[in-house]
């Protein structure tokens, strides 16, 4: 008798397991099943993502044509003098915004350029179509503040197109 009792609890969870696991869909035939998504959001999000500061908008509209400095109107690939480049954690940072804080004093006529590509600070001058452009700025660069000499190099990078 409790052979029989313990053969049908065991048949009976045999059932209950197979009809549960029948129940359950995977992921996979969840995403590949054909229907509609639909996505929940509250409305203080979407203000969030159409949300253009007033500041950014009332500054290039109140702003005289000639008082306004000239904004990219295109990028294509050309050459930049590369002023400042290393990868000390400690002092990279402050050097590289020491560096382009000269340049900028140094060479108001030429753009600079700081950025961080982890682990490297560089100091990158000027949009240069042309090499030949970018070696002529190195050179002036290079009379001018001969203690950078070491860093300076003509490199290829994405430059702005001005107007």
């Amino acid at each position: 008798m409790i052979r029989i009792s313990a053969l049908a609890l065991i048949i009976a969870a045999l059932s209950v397991s197979v009809a549960s696991a029948q129940e359950k869909v995977s992921i996979v035939e969840a995403i590949d099943a054909s229907g509609n998504i639909r996505i929940n959001q509250p409305q203080a999000l979407l203000r969030l993502l159409e949300y253009v500061p007033a500041q950014i908008v009332s500054d290039d509209e109140t702003s005289s044509s000639h008082e306004r400095p000239h904004q990219a109107t295109n990028t294509r690939t050309g050459y930049r003098v590369q002023v400042f480049d290393d990868n000390n954690p400690r002092t990279a940072r402050s050097q590289a915004e020491a560096a382009h804080n000269r340049i900028s004093a140094e060479f108001p006529h030429l753009r600079s350029y700081l950025s961080f590509n982890s682990p490297y600070w560089r100091v990158k001058v000027g949009d240069f179509r042309t090499r030949a452009e970018a070696e002529a700025a190195m050179a002036e660069i290079r009379q001018a503040m001969p203690g950078l000499g070491a860093y300076l190099r003509v490199v290829r990078d994405k430059i702005n197109i001005y107007e």
